[in-house]
């Protein structure tokens, strides 16, 4: 990621991350500015601080776009974070109203790392794996005025974690919505995370923990100040005062990754539509795992999409076109034959 940052570091673009509440008090999400709109959608307020074993917001929302001050930097460190805890059941009205409020507070990127639940990645005869759930209406068309009145017309980008089961990504309506990035996980091994979901919905990987074996525990990353979320003040689990964990993982951690990259690319590119972006990324990834990742004619594999994502390739791929020089033209005046024109003051 830091390859990218010479270019872009999401200056100007706001991360709306929905999830399960957000510790607005951490050191890293403390410059000025940083946190805008916040929202509790299934409250109904504009606080959402997390309830008492709601640690996943807060981590997702460091990976994505943590300053980088203190002790943990998100892929997207100058961008904003629009923070909506919701804590609703699926299709729920709240869900609906998360999104809208992320498009009329002027977010760029919307992030989700939830979803139906997954069947257990290590079970290969757990029912849920089978289990097909539906996008509902409400979301559908929540997402859907995202997409068409974000961003002035342009689309706000929605990225998706694929899921956690080890199964088929396309029976969960949300992550196989076709217009939003289905983002799988990979591995400090170049190959795919053990619990990551697959299937013709994927749309890019993006680098997260594996289990064992693994070089590293699992991504570094901002957790709720203290000691209460997923580290309770020990280094060997992150830091001794608790403000960070060293371990997060799953498409859940991947996902607000993606996130981040297009916060990259938006900011190197403000013109892109939603669309343009999806495609900006596909055409960074690098395509992991050759022999294994059974790539189709189009590049695209059902376990990585179009491969791992390359965020400085993809900032470079965002640059705008370069503009031609103005020529100016002879014109006759009424003091001279001729006189060329030149360019306003």
């Amino acid at each position: 990621m830091a390859a990218a940052w010479p270019l872009s570091q999401g200056a100007g673009i706001t991360i709306a991350v929905i999830d399960d509440g957000f510790d607005l008090d951490h050191e890293e999400f403390s410059s000025p500015g940083k946190i805008v709109a916040p929202r509790d959608a299934t409250q109904n307020t504009s606080n959402p601080r997390p309830g008492r074993q709601d640690n996943h917001g807060t981590a997702c929302a460091g990976v994505a776009c943590a300053d980088g001050r203190f002790g943990a930097t998100g892929v997207a460190p100058k961008a904003k974070l629009m923070p909506i805890r919701l804590v609703s059941g699926l299709g729920s009205i709240a869900e609906a109203e998360a999104f809208a409020h992320a498009v009329r507070n002027g977010a760029d990127v919307i992030s989700c790392s939830w979803g139906p639940p997954d069947g257990a990645w290590f079970d290969k005869d757990d029912p849920l794996h089978n289990r097909v759930v539906p996008l509902p209406d409400s979301s559908r068309l929540a997402m859907e005025f995202a997409l068409e009145q974000g961003r002035d017309g342009k689309g706000c980008v929605i990225c998706w974690a694929a899921g956690n089961g080890n199964e088929r990504v396309d029976n969960d309506g949300y992550a196989s919505f076709e217009k939003v990035i289905a983002v799988a996980a990979c591995n400090d091994m170049g190959s795919r995370s053990a619990y990551s979901d697959f299937g013709e919905a994927i749309w890019c990987a993006f680098p997260s923990n594996n289990g064992e074996p693994s070089l590293t525990s699992g991504i570094w990353t901002t957790d709720r100040m203290g000691n209460g979320g997923y580290n309770w003040g020990s280094d060997r689990l992150g830091d001794v005062p608790g403000n960070y964990t060293n371990s997060f993982g799953g498409t859940s951690s991947a996902c607000p990754g993606v996130a981040g990259v297009a916060a990259l690319i938006l900011a190197r590119n403000p013109a892109l539509r939603w669309d343009q972006v999806k495609d900006v990324i596909r055409r960074s990834c690098d395509p992991i795992d050759a022999a294994n990742g059974n790539y189709n004619d189009q590049g695209r594999s059902a376990w990585y999409g179009y491969g791992r994502v390359n965020a400085l390739k993809a900032v470079e791929l965002a640059q705008p076109p370069a503009q031609p020089s103005p020529i100016w033209s002879a014109r006759w005046c009424g003091m001279c034959p001729s006189a060329i024109s030149a360019p306003p003051a």
